[in-house]
């Protein structure tokens, strides 16, 4: 019985990575909450914050984030540069270089959908911020892909010269 007892610990991972792994394989281990789009000239920086399923956030405490760093980025798949700056269990940073277009004095941003091409975002983010260099911020919400928004990146003239 004794020579036994020492396979318990062995076979109780191996029960808990098995539950993990088809919860994994569903992808039902990822809430993100909300989504804040910092923009800077052409590029875009996202910060998400997110909850993780209580295997999934052991096993990120335990081994760290490269597991679930493809899941993060594959919610900007549809943008040709985007990496992971840091990550941890309740959020993330994601720069996507060159998300914008400079045109005649003003960066354009299009929407693009959340999720890969063949894997689109089904549910939407239920909320949605996008904050401009100048500070200024507007708020989406229930949304399944990035907001269309531009901004003047002229600086702004000075009135009191004028005066």
């Amino acid at each position: 019985m004794v020579k036994n007892m020492r396979y318990v610990p062995g076979v109780l991972a191996f029960l808990a990575l098995s539950v993990f792994a088809v919860g994994v394989a569903q992808g039902d281990y990822i809430y993100v909450k909300d989504v804040t789009m910092h923009l800077s000239e052409g590029n875009a920086t996202f910060k998400i914050n997110y909850s993780l399923e209580t295997l999934t956030r052991f096993y990120v405490l335990a081994l760290g984030c490269s597991f679930i760093e493809p899941n993060l980025l594959s919610l900007f798949g549809n943008y040709s540069d985007a990496r992971l700056l840091k990550a941890d269990t309740e959020g993330a940073s994601i720069q996507v270089t060159g998300a914008g277009k400079y045109n005649n004095g003003y960066y354009l941003f299009e929407s693009m959908p959340l999720g890969t091409k063949n894997e689109p975002l089904k549910e939407g983010i239920s909320r949605f911020t996008v904050v401009y260099p100048s500070g200024r911020a507007r708020t989406f919400y229930n949304v399944t892909s990035t907001q269309s928004v531009f901004y003047d990146s002229r600086p702004f003239f000075n009135l009191s010269a004028n005066f």
